[in-house]
């Protein structure tokens, strides 16, 4: 038993409403974010950046740049739609003096902290390991989380989910935290064929897509 991530992707096309750009290939090129509207982007040509120790898997990378204006609240900002496993990079300071606020790294990668007025945060779309591909990457402030805290803490333990009945509905293409501690015996074994466990029981209603469900991340233990 423990905290997991549990991440829902859906095959169907991510809105594109702007056009890929070479220009944010350099960190002083950064393109601005706005809230609310995915930008596609691709580090398959993307030259090497060279990042602070401890901001990413590696120093050197390959990736794209963007920015967003502090404005007080607090701010996510996730690469889900990507075709490979992406890492996302945040820093303020200059270009040239860059200063790690928060980092992780998934097919569907998810940061978030609170931003402090009229400061400028540097935002690099990398991959890990040097993974290169297509991405989407997105601002947002509507994703569910504590807005006291920097990084997204688990999902608070009161409640049993071990029941199918109480299934959490599943929002595609984000990320939900939770942990199986403390939840009552589940056994599947007349229709899965498999050893009784400690679980929680989540839903998704059928799109005609394919989906794909994963808890893949660095909190799941």
């Amino acid at each position: 038993a423990g905290e997991y991530v549990l991440v829902v992707e859906s095959t169907a096309p991510t809105p594109a409403p702007t056009t890929l750009s070479d220009s944010n290939d350099v960190c002083d090129n950064a393109v601005e974010l706005v809230t609310g509207i995915p930008i596609p982007g691709s580090t398959r040509d993307a030259t090497v950046d060279v990042i602070p120790y401890g901001c990413g898997p590696r120093t050197s990378t390959l990736g794209r740049w963007y920015k967003w204006i502090g404005d007080g609240d607090m701010i996510f900002v996730h690469t889900c739609g990507s075709d490979y496993y992406t890492w996302l990079s945040v820093f303020e300071g200059s270009c040239k003096a860059l200063s790690c606020v928060v980092h992780e790294g998934g097919r569907c990668s998810l940061v978030s902290w609170q931003s402090v007025i009229g400061t400028e945060y540097l935002i690099l779309v990398h991959g890990y390991n040097d993974r290169v591909g297509d991405f989407v990457v997105e601002a947002t402030k509507e994703i569910g989380a504590p807005t006291s805290s920097p990084t997204l803490e688990p999902t608070p333990k009161p409640i049993i989910l071990g029941d199918c009945m109480s299934a959490i509905d599943l929002p595609i293409g984000r990320q939900v935290f939770g942990t199986n501690e403390d939840q009552p015996l589940v056994d599947l074994t007349p229709v899965c064929d498999s050893a009784p466990g400690y679980g929680v029981w989540y839903k998704l209603t059928g799109d005609g897509e394919d989906v794909t469900v994963s808890t893949c991340g660095r909190r799941t233990d």
